[in-house]
C-alpha cells in the first residue's frame, strides 16, 4: 500500500527563504488561517476532544506510512479545525472529515496526491469514494475555497533559514516538524498561532539539541516571528508535558511487550523516534 515512489523536494529558494517580507506576509496571513473559536465548547456536540486526538493520530500514521511530505499534515488539520468552526457533525463523520482533508491537503501541498482508493482502504473501506468525493466538496464550500492555509510548518521552514545557529541543520529541522506534527494531534493548538506554535517548536528543538542557551534561543526567535517570551515559555511548556505524556505512553507499550527492558527517561530531543514508534491504535476504523 505504500507508494512506489520517493518525493520530490526542490532545493533551497533564496527568493522565498532569504526574502524579508515573507515572514512579515505570512503573520499577517495566518490571521484568517486560525480557527475563530473553541468548537468544542460551542458548536460541536456529538464529538469529543479525545475523538480529535485518536483521529488526527491517525491522519498522522497515514502520513508517515505514506512518507507525506511534512507539510501536508499540518495543512490537513488546519481544514479539519476551520471545518469544524462551521457546521456540526457526528462522531461517525469525523474520520470522513479527516480522509476528505488528507485528500486535500496532499492535493496541495504534494507532488502526487494521496488516492481516494488509498484513503478508503486505510479505514477499513469505512468510508467509500463517493463519499470522499462529497466531502472534498463540502470542505471546499465551507472555506469558501480558501485553502492556502498558513501553518506552523512555513514559520518553521522560514525561521530555520535566518537563524545562526540552525541554519542549514537538517537535524533541527526534523525535530522542529516533528514537534509541529505531535502538536496538531492536540487540542491545545486549534487556535494558537502558527507563528508561535513554530517558534515554540524551533526552540524546543534548539535547546534539546543543545545548540544554544534558553534564553538565546527564545530572545532570537522572538524577533523573528513577532512573538513574545513569555507566549514562548508557556507554549515549551505544554511541549514538555505532551512529550512526558507520549513518552511514558510509549515506556509502558513497550515494557508491556517486553518486560525484561529497563528503559530510562527519554530526552525531548529524541521526541522523533517516540512520536514515528507510538502506535495510533489496533483498529483503522477509529470512530
Amino acid at each position: 500500500m505504500s507508494c512506489d515512489f520517493g518525493i520530490a523536494v526542490a532545493s533551497l529558494d533564496n527568493l522565498i527563504h532569504r526574502d524579508d517580507r515573507v515572514i512579515p506576509n505570512l503573520i499577517r496571513s495566518q490571521v484568517a488561517s486560525v480557527p475563530p473559536f473553541d468548537y468544542f465548547a460551542h458548536l460541536q456536540r456529538d464529538i469529543q476532544p479525545f475523538m480529535r486526538k485518536i483521529v488526527t493520530s491517525w491522519m498522522l500514521e497515514v502520513c508517515d506510512e505514506q512518507k507525506c511530505e511534512q507539510q501536508v499534515f499540518p495543512l490537513a488539520i488546519n481544514y479539519m479545525d476551520r471545518f469544524l468552526c462551521t457546521m456540526p457533525i457526528s462522531r461517525e463523520q469525523l474520520q470522513l472529515l479527516g480522509v476528505a482533508c488528507l485528500l486535500l491537503a496532499s492535493k496541495i501541498r504534494q507532488c502526487y496526491n494521496l488516492s481516494v482508493d488509498l484513503l478508503c482502504a486505510y479505514t477499513d473501506n469505512a468510508v467509500t469514494p463517493d463519499q470522499v468525493r462529497t466531502w472534498e466538496l463540502l470542505i471546499l464550500s465551507r472555506l469558501q475555497w480558501d485553502i492556502a492555509g498558513v501553518t506552523a510548518y512555513d514559520f518553521v521552514e522560514q525561521s530555520i533559514q535566518r537563524l545562526p545557529w540552525s541554519k542549514n541543520n537538517s537535524t533541527i529541522r526534523h525535530h522542529a516538524h516533528t514537534l509541529v506534527s505531535v502538536c496538531y494531534t492536540e487540542t491545545f493548538s486549534m487556535t494558537c498561532l502558527p507563528s508561535l506554535l513554530a517558534a515554540a517548536c524551533v526552540c524546543a528543538a534548539a535547546i534539546g539539541l543543545k545548540l544554544v542557551n534558553n534564553k538565546s534561543a527564545i530572545r532570537d526567535v522572538c524577533k523573528l516571528t513577532e512573538t513574545t517570551p513569555t507566549e514562548v515559555e508557556i507554549m515549551i511548556q505544554n511541549i514538555e508535558i505532551i512529550i512526558a505524556k507520549e513518552t511514558e505512553a510509549f515506556i509502558s507499550q513497550q515494557i508491556a511487550k517486553n518486560p525484561e527492558i529497563t528503559y530510562s527517561v527519554v530526552p525531548v530531543y529524541e521526541v522523533s523516534y517516540i512520536a514515528t514508534q507510538i502506535p495510533t491504535g489496533e483498529s483503522s476504523e477509529v470512530c
